[in-house]
């Protein structure tokens, strides 16, 4: 069987298409093999795709899956049901939230190499690192892009 030849354009689309997919799986918190389930291909063959070693065939079945999610308010693809909240004190100062992997321990903003970044004390989870505290608070909190 003989492949198709792509132009450089349909390999641009088709890798951005892969990247949204990456995306997907990274905010959702749903493995590739749950995607792969959905979308009708072998599990292996979706990590092959993550990991760049081969390109999908049909994209179309990719798109298809990709849009046909209930879509929410915001930048991009963000998990379903996620409302998003300030964390204040009683005097309306920001704080950390609990941390989203273990859930039993509140996050604490610490200086790290490269910059700061939150850090649960119990499962020792961190955040992406930011230039300021309030920054590292807020991507902490689930509004790193703002």
């Amino acid at each position: 069987m003989a492949r198709k030849r792509r132009s450089k354009d349909q390999l641009k689309e088709i890798d951005a298409l892969v990247e949204r997919l990456r995306e997907f799986i990274r905010l959702n918190y749903m493995t590739a093999a749950e995607v792969a389930r959905q979308i009708g291909v072998r599990d292996t063959t979706i990590y092959d795709w993550l990991l760049g070693r081969a390109r999908p065939a049909n994209p179309d079945r990719i798109d298809a899956f990709l849009d046909s999610l209930p879509t929410e308010n915001g930048s991009g693809i963000a998990p379903t049901g996620y409302q998003y909240r300030e964390y204040k004190n009683w005097r309306g100062i920001p704080k950390p939230r609990r941390c989203p992997f273990c859930k039993q321990a509140k996050g604490v903003i610490r200086r790290s190499r490269g910059g700061l970044s939150g850090v649960c004390p119990n499962c020792h989870a961190s955040g992406p690192k930011r230039e300021t505290q309030e920054e590292a608070l807020r991507a902490w909190n689930g509004k790193g892009s703002l």
